[in-house]
């Protein structure tokens, strides 16, 4: 199944169950972008569907997210979870693969007001070094998650957290899970060697 087919099979199912518009915009223009999108197009592992932002507020909290954090987000999306990382005085990066994302988020960075704390980099995040980073933000697919979980253990120093929404990593126990609007959120701290 091509990616503009599972994109438009997901909008549909979030749409029935109430999670999302269904489209933002002309559905034919979206999936036209998605069409001639660039060099990323056969990179793009994960649909964009939102955390609400209860969500990102208790993503943000399990993790303690405060200024002097470097909070990197895996699949930024329109940039929600950079933002309130921000807003809390943290320095906020997300990685988003889909250009039209990209600008969309780095608008809502500028009227949010938090340019000087956040930004958004156009990057595959299975080429991302997470070593920077003092926390890690994602709601990807379980696949994906066990595809970068051996190098955020590996790169993050002690002392990072990784925060999941609905997703967890097979194995790789988290320290704490909490539930919230339906949905499961996990922490996972790294630990010394």
């Amino acid at each position: 199944m091509n990616f503009s087919l599972f994109r438009l099979i997901t909008a549909l199912i979030l749409a029935v169950f109430g999670e999302q518009p269904l489209f933002k915009s002309n559905p034919l223009a979206s999936m036209t972008a998605y069409a001639q999108d660039s060099i990323f197009e056969n990179k793009k592992i994960v649909p964009f569907v939102p955390s609400p932002q209860e969500v990102v507020d208790k993503m943000l909290d399990l993790a303690g997210v405060k200024s002097g954090d470097l909070l990197y987000d895996l699949g930024s999306g329109d940039g929600r979870i950079v933002i309130s990382a921000a807003k809390r005085g943290a320095r906020a990066v997300g990685f988003e693969i889909d250009g039209d994302l990209v600008i969309d988020s780095q608008a809502n960075i500028q009227k949010a007001g938090v340019r000087n704390l956040a930004e958004i980099r156009h990057q595959d995040i299975l080429t991302v070094d997470f070593s920077p980073a003092t926390v890690v933000t994602m709601y990807l697919l379980p696949d994906v998650n066990l595809k970068l979980m051996p190098n955020l253990r590996s790169q993050l120093t002690p002392g990072s957290r990784v925060i999941s929404h609905a997703f967890d990593m097979g194995d790789w126990r988290p320290h704490a899970t909490v539930e919230l609007l339906g949905r499961n959120i996990y922490l996972w701290t790294i630990l010394p060697k």
